[in-house]
């Protein structure tokens, strides 16, 4: 293209003008004759083929099937499972013995077997929005109502700061101190799942997906849990979420 402009550019620059204080409609003809030419000039251009073009097709195709696989994705879950042992131990302890009172109490989830809500997002979120969402996940009480984070605050080498900021999010008081009694927190398990994201394609927090048998329904903002659910449940036509969003609205279940 840039090689057509600059054709142009010269035709125009070298035409001999010979008559310019009073041959408007002269120039009219001419500027009109070069551009009927260059048209007619542009008709026989064509772009170069992209010579690397099936090369990038297919290294892009054997990075998604690697990604997808059964040995990566298995590499995944593992790290995961390392993670929340060895970095969210004490945390994760006191998930499960929670679930395990909760199993004894008879208590039953909103949501069936095949249903997960997701609920996406980040350290960019302000802590007050974070804890809003943590609170009502934590009066649900249903396990299949699911924080998730991409990963850590900065990566692995700043473990103290990615301790920091779990242990304060998830204190039900800001401004409670811990001393010998330790602060109160919501008793939430909070996963970090970098394949959810690519899989949802989340582009923004925070954002809440709702999952049935492989179907899943996305939608992102800041509001509250039952209201992104209402909305998406306009959609969905679930009664379990239906029931989800009742419980969350202070309802009966």
């Amino acid at each position: 293209m840039k090689y057509f402009v600059s054709f142009i550019f010269l035709l125009l620059v070298t035409w001999p003008w010979t008559n310019m204080a009073g041959a408007e409609g002269t120039q009219q003809n001419i500027v009109s004759a070069i551009m009927e030419k260059a048209k007619e000039d542009s008709k026989k251009m064509a772009l170069p083929e992209n010579e690397y073009g099936e090369e990038g097709l297919s290294a892009a195709k054997k990075a998604a099937e690697a990604f997808h696989s059964p040995g990566f994705q298995e590499q995944i879950q593992c790290e995961q499972q390392r993670l929340e042992t060895e970095v969210f131990g004490d945390f994760i302890t006191s998930w499960k013995k929670k679930d395990a009172v909760e199993e004894q109490s008879g208590q039953t989830n909103c949501l069936d077997d095949t249903e997960r809500v997701y609920l996406f997002f980040s350290s960019s979120v302000p802590d007050e929005t974070v804890r809003v969402y943590l609170s009502a996940i934590a009066d649900a009480g249903d396990p299949d109502v699911i924080p998730v984070m991409r990963g850590f605050i900065g990566g692995l080498d700043d473990m103290a700061a990615n301790t920091e900021y779990f242990s304060r999010i998830l204190k039900i008081d800001l401004d409670c101190q811990d001393t010998e009694v330790p602060c109160q927190r919501y008793q939430t398990a909070i996963k970090l799942n970098p394949v959810l994201f690519a899989q949802y394609g989340i582009t923004r927090v925070p954002a809440v997906v709702y999952e049935n048998e492989g179907d899943g329904f996305l939608i992102q903002g800041d509001a509250g849990l039952d209201y992104l659910l209402e909305r998406i449940n306009r959609e969905a036509k679930s009664s379990s979420l239906a029931k989800l969003i009742r419980k969350l609205q202070g309802g009966l279940e």
